[in-house]
C-alpha cells in the first residue's frame, strides 16, 4: 500500500489566540487505523516525516500538530518556547483533544491510537487521566519517571527565576538543569545535542533547524513541570484506563528515561495500578529519539506492528 499524499491545515488551538499548524499523511485506500503523534520539546511534527510516510504504506493514517510554542504554530521565532499567559498546560491538553476530534471526524470508526515522545509522552499521559475513553491504544516513547523532590525542587527554581526576570525569560541556568546533563555519559561528543541520536546527520538537521535547538520561557518550564508534577498525584494515576493497551519505548541509552530504568518504573507502576495490557522494549545502544536513530526501521517495524495488532484487535 502506497501513500496518497500530505495535507497541513491551520484549526484554532484551545487558547483563543493561536493557530495550531496539524499535518495528515494519508494511506492509499482505507485506513485500517489512524495514530496521532504529539512531538517533544523543542522540535515539531515534519521531523516525524519518514515515519509517518512508513506508517501509511502499511495503511495507517498519520495525524500530528506543532504544540504551543512549537514549529508553525508558534510562526515567530520570539514565540518558541512560549506556551501561554496563563493556562499553558491546561491548552497543551485540551489542544491534542482537538486534533482527535479533527482524526475521528476524517475517520469514523477507524481504530484510533495516540503516541506521545518525550515531552509529548508526558502530555499523552496527562490528557490519558482526563480523558480516558477516547483512544484504543497509546505508544509512549522516550519518557522518563522523574522523582517527585525533584520536580518539586526544579519547579521552585522556574518560579523564583520567573519572579525575577519574568515569563519570558530564557534562562541559561534552567536550560543547563533541565538538558544540559544529558551529554555527560557521551564521550567525544560533538554538539550539545548528541544524546539525541547516534545517528550524526540527523543530530547535526536538528541542530541546524530553525524550528528546534530552542530555549524555553520561564512559563513554559512552569507548566511542563505542573503536568508532570500533576503525574505524581494518585488521584491522577487512578484515572488512568485498566484496559488501555500501552507500549512503552525507549533507548537504553536515552537519559529522559534514566537509561531504562524510568521507564521500567514506569513500567512497573501501571502494572501495580491494575493496567492490563502493558508492553515495554528497550532498545539496546539507542539513545533519545528512536525515530532519527540508527536502526529506526527496526523501531518503525515494531511500532507498526503494534498498531495493526491493536486495530485488528478493536475491529473484532
Amino acid at each position: 500500500m502506497q501513500m496518497r499524499m500530505t495535507e497541513e491545515r491551520f484549526i484554532p488551538s484551545s487558547d483563543g489566540v493561536s493557530r495550531l499548524h496539524v499535518m495528515h499523511w494519508r494511506p492509499e485506500g482505507e485506513a485500517v487505523a489512524v495514530l496521532q503523534l504529539v512531538h517533544g520539546m523543542t522540535e515539531h511534527i515534519r521531523r516525524y516525516d519518514e515515519f509517518a510516510r512508513f506508517l501509511a504504506a502499511q495503511g495507517i493514517a498519520v495525524v500530528g500538530h506543532d504544540q504551543l510554542g512549537h514549529g508553525e504554530t508558534a510562526g515567530a521565532v520570539e514565540r518558541l518556547g512560549y506556551f501561554a499567559k496563563e493556562k499553558g498546560e491546561v491548552y497543551l491538553i485540551q489542544d491534542i483533544r482537538r486534533v482527535h476530534h479533527l482524526t475521528e471526524k476524517w475517520y469514523p470508526g477507524v481504530p484510533n491510537l495516540l503516541m506521545g515522545h518525550s515531552m509529548g509522552s508526558f502530555m499523552v499521559r496527562r490528557y490519558l487521566t482526563r480523558y480516558r475513553a477516547e483512544t484504543d491504544g497509546v505508544i509512549l516513547m522516550g519518557t522518563g519517571n522523574q522523582s517527585e523532590f525533584l520536580l518539586l525542587l526544579g519547579m521552585a527554581v522556574v518560579r523564583l527565576t520567573g519572579l525575577l526576570h519574568g515569563g519570558w525569560y530564557r534562562s541559561p541556568l534552567l536550560h543547563k538543569l533541565v538538558l544540559g546533563n544529558y551529554n555527560r555519559k557521551i564521550r567525544k561528543a560533538e554538539t550539545d545535542s548528541d544524546w539525541l541520536s547516534r545517528d550524526r546527520e540527523r543530530v547535526r538537521q536538528f541542530e541546524d533547524d530553525p524550528y528546534c535547538h530552542f530555549r524555553f520561557t520561564c512559563s513554559a518550564y512552569e507548566d511542563f513541570f505542573q503536568v508532570m508534577l500533576d503525574l505524581k498525584h494518585r488521584k491522577w494515576l487512578r484515572k488512568m484506563p485498566k484496559d488501555l493497551p500501552v507500549f512503552l519505548v525507549s533507548g537504553k541509552e536515552d537519559p529522559v528515561g534514566g537509561y531504562g530504568r524510568g521507564v521500567g518504573s514506569l513500567y512497573r507502576l501501571y502494572r501495580r495500578l491494575g493496567m492490563e495490557d502493558v508492553e515495554l522494549k528497550l532498545y539496546d545502544g539507542c539513545r533519545h529519539e528512536l525515530v532519527n536513530e540508527i536502526g529506526r526501521e527496526q523501531v518503525f517495524e515494531d511500532l507498526s506492528s503494534w498498531c495493526l495488532k491493536h486495530s485488528l484487535r478493536r475491529q473484532r
